[in-house]
């Protein structure tokens, strides 16, 4: 988690910006009362990664609706990254390296014991997508 804490989105790897990107641009979605997947929809298109919206939608839903307290996101726009932002991005970082003792420590953290199984799998789902599949940085 700290060696995301603080830091700016420039600094973050093209699949950390995207991860935190889209993070804050599904929590702004739903507060404006929009569906997510449509909103993030066309940039993970871009991104090539258009099979990773399922499994990072259900969870952030998990997140939102089975969470064990709220998370603070900045704004899609925002430079720096947030605490909650920094744990997530460790999570799915712990995911992409198979380390599940720390995935189920983490999650277990912050989402209710009944959406633990579910939350674990979304995670693990969506950092084997960004695994395979390098995330182009965005032209200059």
């Amino acid at each position: 988690m700290y060696r995301f804490l603080d830091r700016t989105i420039l600094e973050l790897a093209p699949g950390e910006q995207m991860i935190a990107w889209s993070m804050r641009s599904w929590v702004a979605a739903m507060g404006m009362q929009r569906c997510p997947c449509a909103a993030l929809g066309p940039s993970f298109q871009r991104w090539r990664v258009p099979e990773l919206l399922p499994d990072f939608n259900m969870a952030m839903f998990l997140l939102n609706s089975e969470g064990e307290g709220p998370l603070r996101f900045g704004s899609p726009g925002c430079a720096r990254i947030h605490d909650d932002e920094a744990m997530l991005l460790a999570l799915f970082h712990a995911a992409a390296d198979n380390d599940y003792r720390l995935v189920q420590r983490m999650a277990s953290q912050i989402v209710k014991p009944d959406a633990l199984s579910p939350f674990i799998v979304a995670v693990g789902q969506s950092s084997d997508v960004l695994r395979r599949t390098p995330v182009p940085r965005a032209p200059n």
